[in-house]
């Protein structure tokens, strides 16, 4: 069968825009994913979800390949296994000095995001510092399977991502996005806002015993990447609409495999498939982390991190789109309030000016 012939399959009708570097990218991202969760599945990894979430995120948000993309993904994730052992082995004693680190560090990354250049550098830090923080507070975590599964976590995405590259390349070369020019006050109301609301939701994690609700921490991370109100609620919706679509793609399959769920050779063909469509989907909304990234990182955190032998996903399915409303209802309230606070002074103060 022909890439030509793959590709009518997943062609939309209409007038949206699905080009031939698109249809590239939809399958790096499955194929990737397929193979990410095959090799975390065959080793039984204790840290599963890096090894399946990692490729998914670098090949879907960015859809190049270079030399600079690859320092700054491993760059941040190395980082940010030393920042982890020094906060949490040194400062867990100290919580409030712990949190000011904690919250410092959140601001450097969402300002780097702001800024652009060091977008992917930022954005991987703050999804590794936040997971990672979860993880390392609880005492039974292992810290050096911890912090060896997040480097070859890291440094097996950009393994693969260079592969796909090199196998799928792009038909033709992409325009790289405009870059937006943002004042000094925009960037400080952005990461102010997004790293002080980063700071309360790792204070709530601190806090409360929710070692089993990765995916409402993730939710409430990720709608803050817009970094400020009005795109923090767009992203909100779209999260919440990709979370229940995987959710239930998810169910669907536990309901047809029922007792063969554990067979790997039944339940690849249709995790290839909930991923298919759900790249597809992200590559034609064209939105960073729209719905169909949230419909393929719900499948990638599912799988991932809870496909085990005898393993039955009905219960996380559930628990999951509970915990998302709850974690995304909760971060748009805390996104609001210091949206007001942060515009109630001219140098933090939000506006868009027309050219």
């Amino acid at each position: 069968m022909s890439i030509n012939t793959l590709a009518r399959v997943f062609t939309p009708h209409g007038n949206i825009v699905y080009t031939a570097n698109d249809f590239r990218q939809t399958l790096r991202i499955v194929i990737a994913g397929m193979i990410a969760l095959s090799v975390s599945s065959f080793y039984n990894t204790s840290y599963g979800v890096f090894f399946v979430i990692y490729p998914i995120m670098l090949l879907s948000l960015v859809p190049v390949f270079n030399r600079h993309v690859a320092k700054q993904f491993v760059f941040s994730s190395a980082l940010n296994c030393i920042e982890m052992v020094f906060i949490i082995g040194y400062l867990a004693q100290w919580p409030v000095i712990m949190t000011l680190v904690v919250f410092g560090l959140y601001v450097m990354r969402f300002r780097f995001m702001s800024q652009g250049p060091l977008f992917l550098f930022g954005s991987m830090g703050v999804v590794c510092q936040s997971t990672m923080l979860n993880f390392m507070s609880y005492p039974t975590t292992n810290w050096h399977t911890l912090l060896f599964s997040n480097l070859e976590a890291s440094v097996m995405a950009v393994g693969l991502s260079a592969l796909m590259h090199f196998l799928l390349p792009d038909v033709e070369p992409r325009t790289p996005p405009p870059r937006l020019e943002k004042d000094a006050a925009r960037v400080r109301h952005e990461s102010l806002l997004s790293g002080t609301v980063a700071t309360l939701i790792f204070v709530v994690f601190q806090i409360s015993d929710l070692s089993d609700s990765l995916s409402a921490l993730m939710a409430g991370v990720l709608i803050l990447f817009p970094m400020h109100y009005r795109g923090a609620v767009m992203s909100s919706l779209w999260r919440v609409v990709g979370v229940v679509l995987g959710c239930l793609y998810i169910l669907v399959v536990q309901l047809v495999l029922y007792d063969h769920s554990s067979h790997m050779l039944l339940m690849m063909p249709l995790i290839g498939l909930g991923l298919a469509f759900g790249a597809r989907l992200h590559v034609m909304e064209k939105v960073g982390a729209g719905v169909g990234f949230a419909s393929i990182t719900t499948i990638g955190i599912m799988f991932g991190q809870n496909m085990h032998p005898d393993g039955d996903l009905v219960f996380s399915d559930l628990y999951r789109i509970v915990s998302v409303t709850v974690a995304l209802v909760a971060t748009l309230t805390m996104v609001f309030i210091m949206h007001l606070i942060l515009n109630c002074f001219a140098p933090t103060r939000y506006v868009i000016r027309n050219p």
